[in-house]
């Protein structure tokens, strides 16, 4: 267990550097990640069974806790995020399939590399843990409906085959993860590590075999497609942190919800892409690309907003000894 522990560790503390050196390594010689895009339902099962595993009732606790917060994590996650998707596709005038899958980006929930990027950039941990948990189970009903009302007039969408595929794919596993962490709760701090390598080791296998199969048709999709899933992602950040902010969320809380709505499980809208409209080849582009921007701008983000944390607490920290100086020089005057 101590070396899987040690393996577990060193995965997750280079995770993104992983998935950067991954990608490139799969787009150069794409032949031996072309088994993963076949698989990539299951390997989303296991990442969905895997957070089952190490929930607990902590996980909930923003929702009494913080639930201003909390209520308007999620809001904004499933209104903003598919509008904004949905109205960039249109005003760039992209295909109709590239429009399914750009709602499909927006409309699914936020990533569970958001909880990373929240810790790196120094957020409100408990918060994000709270909305990634509860906005992936609310996916499995919110995300068909949202797909069907807002990209249905471009392509026959069955709604209940999709809430029956989200249903598979992420509730069962997670209520399965539950239950196992329950029979065997008296072990599960010892296989906890394990538990967070196997969910990594699937997010990079994910990853590898996205751009395996899709890097050619990504960058022929051309610059305006990788422009507006930038673009996109960017706005998601922003609204997310500015409007937290006018309606009077703290900093911290703000910068979990920012991670959240910019960064989006692209594992579930690729699934999702390739599970119902395999027939439409570049519905799966926006996630495939998103997949690649998100793992980039996010580690990019999180280390500026901590830097500016750093800069901010010395700030801090040098105006209170100064005060506390010139206190002690008017006292001994």
């Amino acid at each position: 267990m101590n070396t899987i522990n040690s393996i577990a560790k060193f995965v997750n503390k280079y995770l993104i550097y992983l998935m950067v050196l991954l990608m490139l390594i799969s787009y150069l010689f794409p032949q031996p990640f072309l088994w993963i895009p076949t698989r990539t339902t299951t390997l989303l099962s296991i990442i969905m069974f895997c957070m089952g595993m190490t929930l607990n009732v902590t996980a909930f606790k923003m929702v009494v806790i913080q639930p201003k917060a909390f209520i308007l994590g999620l809001l904004i996650q499933f209104t903003i995020s598919p509008l904004v998707a949905y109205g960039l596709a249109q005003l760039f005038g992209l295909s109709s399939g590239l429009i399914i899958g750009f709602v499909l980006l927006g409309s699914v929930s936020g990533g569970t590399a958001s909880n990373v990027m929240t810790f790196i950039g120094k957020g409100d941990v408990a918060l994000t843990v709270s909305l990634t948990t509860v906005s992936t189970l609310m996916a499995t009903v919110v995300t068909p409906f949202l797909v069907y009302f807002l990209a249905g007039q471009y392509t026959e969408i069955s709604f209940f085959a999709m809430l029956l595929s989200v249903l598979q794919m992420v509730l069962l596993p997670i209520l399965l993860g539950i239950i196992v962490h329950k029979l065997i709760a008296n072990y599960i701090d010892a296989w906890m590590q394990a538990f967070v390598l196997v969910s990594s080791v699937s997010i990079l296998l994910i990853v590898a075999g996205t751009v395996a199969k899709n890097g050619a048709v990504i960058v022929q999709s051309g610059i305006i497609v990788i422009f507006v899933v930038l673009l996109h992602n960017l706005i998601g950040y922003g609204a997310g942190y500015g409007i937290s902010r006018l309606l009077g969320v703290s900093d911290q809380q703000a910068k979990s919800i920012m991670f959240q709505l910019g960064m989006k499980n692209t594992g579930l809208a690729i699934s999702l892409a390739n599970a119902h409209f395999a027939t439409i080849a570049a519905a799966v582009t926006p996630a495939a690309v998103g997949m690649i921007i998100h793992q980039i701008t996010g580690p990019i983000l999180a280390n500026i907003v901590a830097k500016k944390e750093g800069k901010q607490y010395e700030s801090k920290y040098l105006f209170a000894k100064l005060y506390d100086r010139n206190r002690r020089l008017r006292k001994s005057k």
